[in-house]
């Protein structure tokens, strides 16, 4: 066998390895790891305390469809879930984020604080009740258009961390 020939099935063994192994892990899901009991969550509009207009609907809206993507939990009307997730946006502040060397704020940042609560119906028994805080960057000389999009970077961040906490729970 020349050398080669011994480096091609080398790589080729180890590539066959890599393949088995990554074939292996490309998927992940938290059904195992729910209790048999549990296959529905209620999400009722969340509740804003904040003043800013359609945050609460985009931020309920935004958990639904994340759950409804992932298909892990079926999203039910509460008189038929195993789960029910509660939220209310308790604030939206504007905080300096980065200041130029001459003093000037060059970035702010949108930061929303929510607090969340899920409930196993079923067994009474609260799975989290905790506070989430997450922020959007805005450009200092930013409009309207900036501030709603930081606010959203901030309800995608949020969202995420509901879906990993109420999924992740058990």
């Amino acid at each position: 066998m020349t050398t080669n020939t011994g480096r091609l099935i080398k790589w080729l063994l180890l590539l066959s390895g890599l393949i088995i192994v990554l074939n292996g892990c490309w998927y992940y899901s938290f059904k195992g790891s729910l209790p048999s009991h549990v296959h529905s969550i209620a999400i009722p509009l969340f509740d804003d305390r904040t003043g800013y207009p359609n945050v609460r609907e985009d931020l309920t809206n935004k958990v639904i469809d994340e759950f409804v993507s992932d298909n892990t939990l079926k999203v039910t009307d509460e008189d038929k879930a195993d789960l029910l997730l509660t939220a209310s946006i308790s604030s939206i502040t504007q905080q300096a984020a980065t200041v130029s060397a001459g003093e000037d704020v060059t970035e702010y940042k949108m930061v929303v604080s929510v607090k969340v609560k899920c409930e196993d119906i079923k067994l009474s028994k609260i799975l989290y009740d905790k506070s989430i805080q997450q922020y959007g960057l805005m450009p200092a000389d930013g409009g309207l258009d900036d501030r709603e999009n930081a606010i959203k970077d901030a309800l995608d961040l949020i969202t995420e961390e509901i879906i990993n906490s109420t999924l992740g729970a058990w």
